[in-house]
């Protein structure tokens, strides 16, 4: 009987407050060794922050343990000391951290005997190929996002060490084509292949008769509509914009209207406070939620909007569409390859209203025959009616299904056929 392969995936996220990027690593790491023909190790990078350096980088007090479990998969811990003199070198200065090499050293040393290592962005990155040169270990890397888009950007440092790590690895998987062209700033001499994220199982559309429930218990109004904002308030997702969009809205759209925004981040408060403040909009910040409510919480959406400056796949979206949720974003990085141009809106003067006008027209579509259709005697409580073949309106986000390499599975199946021509 063939052994298994001997997979070791490591990457830097938080497992205490679980978002997209590790989410994805998360779905990755279980599909994976779903097939059985993989014996995958999960290693997890944290910065240890103390006090000082929590509130320059705004991030919260962890616990500090071995290891956690979540779903089965056991993440060994990788802590490092994160300070504000490590903060300054880094991304004031362009140099190297003080403490981090310490990191890369020890977590080397736990990555012998594996025969493939599995990287995620750039501090994983920097580990699996320390350990490909000291061990002969081949290593692949996988990008998500602001790992390419942003952070190469702001830092020469991280920028050549970006490049060197790309060149090296065998192969860089992109999670979107937007993401995989928008790379080559940083280097073309590499191997680079699209590899699609999936969408958990959790996130399903709803029996109608729940979302009501549902709904009711979260104090939605059985005729209001939900608009929504879901994410990290940071700059990146562009959310100072997310204020005047609600007021536009609610000035564009004639039923009734709440408002949510589901996330915290460094900009909360050049967000929150105001709209909390503001008479003319219903608005309700949840803050950050844990990961097992979100699939109720997005059958419960009837809108989200997603105004990003730069995305690679924003799960938030995949995850809507599974739940029957319409979405309206930018026509930003891998956002249209899951909603479709004809729900983007380009950035630009004119982004606040112009995506007003396409939300309040996308709240304004139902399935009582205004796209030209009766769908009034079909059941349209599954996946969207769309799905019976009777709806032609491409505006309504619950119409479109998922391309079909978005699927987990599917890229499971293929990561694995990769993995079978290094070893």
């Amino acid at each position: 009987m063939r052994e298994k392969i001997k997979v070791a995936v490591i990457f830097e996220s938080s497992p205490f407050d679980r978002k997209g990027l590790f989410n994805a690593v998360h779905e990755r790491i279980r599909h994976l060794a779903g097939t059985g023909e993989c014996e995958v190790d999960a290693f997890c990078i944290h910065a240890r922050d103390n006090v000082l350096t929590r509130m320059l980088r705004h991030t919260s007090k962890v616990p500090h343990p071995d290891s956690v479990v979540i779903d089965d998969v056991k993440y060994r811990m990788l802590w490092y000391r994160f300070s504000v003199t490590d903060h300054m070198l880094v991304w004031k200065l362009h140099r190297e951290p003080l403490f981090f090499g310490a990191l890369v050293r020890r977590a080397v040393t736990m990555l012998d005997g594996y025969d493939v290592v599995s990287a995620h962005s750039f501090a994983g990155a920097l580990i699996a190929a320390e350990a490909s040169a000291r061990f002969g270990i081949p290593y692949y890397v996988s990008w998500h996002g602001s790992d390419v888009h942003t952070f190469p950007r702001r830092n020469p440092l991280v920028l050549r060490r970006t490049k060197a790590l790309m060149e090296g690895a065998t192969c860089n998987f992109f999670v979107s084509r937007a993401l995989l062209e928008s790379s080559s700033y940083i280097c073309t001499d590499a191997c680079k292949r699209v590899l699609y994220n999936g969408v958990s199982e959790a996130f399903v559309r709803f029996p109608e008769q729940d979302r009501l429930s549902l709904r009711a218990r979260f104090g939605v109004d059985g005729n209001s509509k939900v608009v929504a904002f879901v994410g990290n308030l940071v700059a990146v997702k562009n959310v100072t914009v997310l204020h005047p969009l609600f007021r536009a809205i609610r000035a564009g759209y004639e039923g009734p209207l709440q408002f949510w925004i589901v996330g915290d981040g460094k900009l909360h408060d050049k967000v929150v406070p105001a709209m909390l403040a503001d008479d003319m909009i219903d608005v309700r910040f949840w803050g950050n939620v844990p990961s097992e409510q979100m699939p109720a919480l997005m059958n419960c959406i009837d809108l989200l909007v997603l105004p990003s400056l730069n995305e690679g796949l924003p799960l938030v979206t995949v995850e809507a569409l599974k739940c029957g949720t319409a979405v309206v974003g930018s026509d930003a990085g891998g956002i249209p390859e899951v909603i479709g141009h004809d729900c983007t809106v380009p950035l630009g003067p004119a982004f606040v209203e112009n995506m007003a006008v396409l939300a309040c027209r996308m709240l304004s579509d139902d399935c009582s025959g205004s796209s030209g259709n009766d769908c009034s005697g079909n059941d349209c409580s599954g996946n969207g009616c769309c799905d019976n073949g009777c709806c032609d309106n491409s505006y309504y986000g619950n119409r479109r299904t998922l391309p079909d390499e978005m699927d987990w599975d599917k890229t499971a199946a293929a990561e694995l056929d990769f993995i079978r021509g290094l070893v």
